[in-house]
């Protein structure tokens, strides 16, 4: 009877450490979402890599599928898909989903930054201060900056102010929406991803967006004049799930962690900067579309027009809200002039 229940404790025993083993040597598969092209510049070299980086540092045990083009979710349903589960990663437009984020909507207002790196400057400087809380729900991954937005279009140059007037123009956040109709134009929401169908059936005149776009969206040949007027950087976050978070164990945790934070938000930055400068020389290399430098002195007039309307209405907003308003944009004024 004692070697029976001996041996039945044997292998109680060795079953359970195969057990245990077992566990510790499967695979952790995480979902990574976005709505972009896997052609996408940050797909091919911020996304991608970051995936390819934390399945080398855990040996293999940690990979991370990347499900592109809206697969898991559309721009605007990619916060609310992370947040439930139905992804653990995501790429994540704050303005897209206007009120969600409060205080990070401080940097969707025009005329601040002149490159993406200089905008993830501001994000990371604010950060802990005014930034962070608007993403309590999330664990962050990185944030970063989209490249300058410029005004173009298919036919009609924009050389100065009254040019925008009576245009539909594709626009990327609420604010800049607003400044289309201080402006006189016809603003027209969408996400980027129906640029080049809503340019091909003129369904707009042009968008406000930046230069690598062009290559992104191949709009080559759909769009005629671009006018450099550094109009915006708009803030972008990769984001996980808290409890996929949570419930992985410390040796994942540490290789996430080192494969992304501030200095992959600066590699992301500098990867959107380097690729709009290349597609210009591209723009120009084919010939086929003007670029026009906006002059300072008329540049000056639309910031005069729309900065304090908007940048007013903001202020009230938030204030309305119970968010410091006045404090967090002008520490968001004084950190872009300090971290030209």
């Amino acid at each position: 009877m004692k070697k029976y229940l001996a041996g039945i404790i044997l292998c109680t025993f060795v079953l359970s450490v195969l057990f245990v083993g077992q566990a510790f040597s499967q695979t952790i598969n995480l979902k990574f979402a976005h709505f972009m092209s896997p052609k996408h510049i940050q797909h091919q070299k911020g996304f991608a890599p970051f995936g390819k980086k934390v399945e080398e540092l855990t040996g293999g045990k940690v990979k991370i599928k990347i499900y592109p083009g809206g697969a898991l979710g559309k721009p605007k349903q990619l916060p609310d898909a992370v947040r439930d589960g139905i992804t653990d990663i995501a790429f994540i437009i704050p303005a897209f989903t206007t009120g969600r984020f409060p205080r990070i909507s401080a940097m969707d207002l025009p005329f601040m930054g002149d490159s993406s790196v200089h905008g993830t400057k501001v994000l990371y400087d604010l950060w802990d201060k005014h930034f962070a809380m608007d993403f309590k729900d999330y664990k962050v991954l990185w944030v970063y900056n989209s490249p300058v937005g410029h005004f173009m279009t298919i036919d009609k140059p924009i050389h100065k102010m009254e040019d925008v007037k009576g245009l539909k123009m594709r626009t990327p956040s609420a604010y800049m929406s607003k400044l289309f109709k201080i402006l006189g134009a016809n603003p027209i929401g969408m996400p980027i991803s129906k640029l080049t169908m809503s340019l091909q059936k003129k369904v707009i005149d042009g968008m406000l967006t930046a230069i690598s776009a062009v290559q992104d969206f191949r709009l080559f040949d759909l769009i005629g004049h671009i006018t450099i007027s550094n109009v915006y950087v708009m803030p972008m976050a990769v984001v996980m799930n808290k409890e996929k978070w949570n419930s992985l164990p410390d040796y994942a945790k540490k290789a996430i962690d080192q494969a992304s934070g501030k200095q992959w938000g600066y590699h992301s930055s500098q990867v959107y900067d380097d690729h709009d400068k290349n597609t210009m020389k591209e723009i120009i290399r084919r010939g086929k579309i003007e670029v026009y430098q906006l002059p300072y002195s008329e540049r000056k007039r639309i910031v005069d027009k729309v900065s304090s309307p908007l940048a007013d209405e903001w202020v009230a907003d938030m204030t309305k809200k119970g968010f410091p308003a006045n404090q967090i944009l002008s520490d968001v004024y004084d950190s872009f002039k300090k971290n030209m």
